[in-house]
């Protein structure tokens, strides 16, 4: 088996602020998300992945999801780390099979899944379904809660929202003003986010399988939009 290697990803506030440039809503489906949404050309082989609302029922945990992707890639060792996004912290905290804490997968949440670079781009296809009635709650700033109100969200697959700024309305729309601060694209290339405020930045596409970083100034609770 290839030797895991844990890289480490503290991605804070700075990195955050750095401005860049189906049918049936419950209706099973499968997706086929490479490594990257991208291609990469650098980096150290991470993305941000958004798994189904209702993934399948035997992915719990990080340890499920990297037993998952190696068992159906037949590519034993190549998830170096599935990590989840700490918003006290604003920072990454991973779990590589056997280091770290195997955390529970939760609907609406977006991970880092990091994989060898070796073998880069890995085929690993997503199965399950969408909950149209699942609440997202993006928490804003707040002590020993949230550092920044930065939040990773699993972009969902039946959204009506196609690209950054008609994320930003709907989440706005819910807030009852201009809660959001950006919403945020991670680059494979530089390992980091660049993001979209409104008016500054590339509102940029969002894609199936792909998880975005939203910042907002205060707590929001939203239920996304679906075809």
């Amino acid at each position: 088996m290839r030797r895991k290697t844990l890289v480490g990803l503290a991605l804070g506030l700075a990195a955050v602020l750095v401005f860049g440039g189906l049918y049936a809503s419950n209706m099973g489906f499968k997706l086929n998300k490479g490594g990257t949404a991208k291609g990469i050309t650098a980096g150290t082989g991470s993305d941000i992945w958004a798994l189904p609302f209702n993934q399948q029922t035997d992915l719990l945990d990080a340890k499920d999801l990297i037993d998952d992707i190696e068992t159906s890639t037949s590519l034993p060792g190549v998830v170096n780390q599935v990590a989840r996004y700490l918003r006290d912290s604003d920072g990454f905290a991973g779990y590589t099979g056997t280091s770290g804490v195997a955390f529970q997968l939760v609907s609406g949440e977006a991970y880092l899944v990091q994989v060898d670079v070796a073998e880069f781009p890995v085929d690993y296809i997503m199965v399950g379904s969408h909950n149209p009635g699942l609440v997202i709650n993006l928490l804003g700033p707040s002590t020993g809660v949230s550092a920044s109100g930065s939040n990773l969200y699993a972009y969902p697959y039946h959204s009506v929202a196609t690209d950054a700024k008609e994320l930003i309305d709907e989440v706005n729309l819910a807030g009852g003003g201009s809660v959001v601060v950006q919403v945020a694209e991670y680059l494979t290339d530089s390992d980091g986010f660049a993001g979209y405020t409104g008016t500054s930045g590339v509102a940029f596409a969002l894609n199936p399988g792909v998880g975005y970083l939203i910042q907002v100034n205060t707590d929001v609770s939203f239920v996304p939009a679906h075809f």
